[in-house]
């Protein structure tokens, strides 16, 4: 095998591609996850738990199912909808951060105190 040889001129530009390439890299391995919750009636959310890894994209469709309005608020990850009308859905993002369990909620003033809450898992 023959060792390729540089000329120094080159050098920063062979520097500069292979550090892009590591960076692009890099930025496409995060992972995606795509949750769904549901706020239903009786003051509570389908799913109550959700399970994401840590540094991944989570994209959440958020539908109220239930007869009032309802948002549902991710407040770790400073994420979450306007509150909806029923029959409406909403769609968002955020970044999971450091791993451990973390609070969501509707913050329609009672909601929260009434149950609808749920955690989600970072790992």
């Amino acid at each position: 095998m023959q060792a390729i040889r540089l000329k120094k001129a080159q050098f920063p530009y062979v520097l500069a591609s292979v550090l892009l390439l590591s960076w692009a890299a890099q930025a496409h391995s995060a992972e995606t996850v795509e949750v769904s919750v549901e706020a239903r009636q009786g003051f509570s959310f389908e799913p109550s738990t959700l399970e994401v890894p840590a540094g991944a994209e989570v994209v959440v469709r958020f539908e109220n199912a239930g007869a009032m309005a309802h948002n549902v608020q991710f407040p770790a990850f400073e994420a979450g909808t306007e509150t909806i009308g029923s029959g409406k859905s909403e769609t968002f993002r955020f970044t999971a951060g450091e791993s451990g369990t973390y609070e969501y909620l509707c913050d329609v003033p009672g909601h929260a105190d009434a149950g609808m809450t749920g955690e989600i898992t970072v790992r």
